[in-house]
């Protein structure tokens, strides 16, 4: 079969190149997945280059998926399925950018008839980094929800499950929904929209450290702030106001999809939060829209910048 290697020579070298490979062979409480689409998401370009310390090498790469099983447990074969990765799905076992994967019975999750292959193969880490943050910063029903990034890709999923969780999102983007960052670089009016208290949770998706600072300065006693990003140059050192964080007991959470505690759990969030809020309409998946759909021997040009976004897509 054909897949996306990623190799490292002992130079140190990292190169991405399309390999034929054996079809690997499922184990007890395992399947075989032939897959349909894998999409090309920032945590796997970044795997690309080798800036993931605990990849092994050669490795397949690919988080995020949807297929259909071919071979384990009778119940499964058959079934279409998605998912995503925890912290060993390729990094250091082979993952989905490949005709065919070898996934644990314990991580599928049946793929609803109303998405397509590229729609199931896109949600996988955007949507589980979101449900990561609301798990780690213990939102509650009826809690308001800053999103800075309120737009982007994992942010609008932010501002989706929290409404779902009975929350109130307030958005901030340069696109901004309910506050413009640019306009408000303070978020000053955060506070005019909670009646001077503040969010309960402000989520960081963006990376830009006046942003960061300003949704601490403006949270509610016993507020949190999550971020699952970091400046893209730069020092990243964040300086806090310590007096205000004991004062407002206010809690700093990161959130990261790979050090989640397993593929498992984060299936889990898939089978019991995306689906069920989809079929009860809380929720949306987008359609690809712009994404790009190339074939597995065009997929390196989402990973050299000439795509700017893309899903691997396999034939039937």
């Amino acid at each position: 079969m054909k897949a996306l290697r990623v190799n490292k020579s002992e130079d140190g070298k990292v190169t991405l190149v399309d390999e034929d490979v054996p079809i690997p062979k499922p184990a007890e409480g395992e399947v075989l997945v032939k897959i349909r689409a894998s999409a090309v998401q920032p945590s796997d370009i970044l795997n690309s280059k080798g800036l993931f310390p605990i990849t092994t090498f050669p490795r397949t790469i690919g988080r995020d998926w949807s297929g259909t099983v071919t071979a384990g447990p009778p119940d499964w074969i058959g079934k279409d399925v998605f998912g995503t990765s925890g912290p060993s799905f390729s990094f250091t076992h082979d993952g989905a950018q490949a005709n065919y994967a070898v996934l644990p019975v314990n991580v599928l999750t049946a793929k609803p008839a109303l998405l397509s292959y590229e729609q199931a193969a896109l949600v996988g880490t955007p949507f589980t980094t979101a449900m990561i943050i609301f798990t780690r910063a213990a939102a509650k029903a009826g809690e308001i929800v800053l999103v800075l990034g309120a737009t982007g890709n994992v942010g609008s999923w932010v501002m989706q499950c929290a409404k779902a969780l009975g929350c109130k999102a307030i958005g901030v983007g340069r696109h901004g929904t309910d506050i413009d960052s640019i306009a408000d670089p303070t978020l000053s009016g955060a506070k005019a929209m909670t009646a001077g208290k503040g969010p309960d949770v402000a989520v960081d998706t963006v990376g830009d450290f006046a942003l960061t600072r300003a949704a601490f300065d403006v949270l509610a006693p016993n507020g949190r702030l999550c971020t699952i990003t970091a400046p893209r140059s730069g020092g990243t050192e964040f300086p806090l106001d310590v007096l205000n964080l004991y004062r407002q007991q206010i809690s700093v959470v990161g959130c990261n999809s790979i050090g989640f505690n397993s593929q498992e759990e984060l299936g889990g969030m898939l089978g019991g939060n995306l689906v069920p809020w989809l079929e009860e309409g809380k929720i949306t998946v987008p359609e690809p829209g712009s994404t790009e759909r190339l074939p597995l021997e065009r997929a390196v040009e989402a990973y050299d910048g000439r795509v700017k976004k893309a899903v691997i897509v396999f034939d039937e």
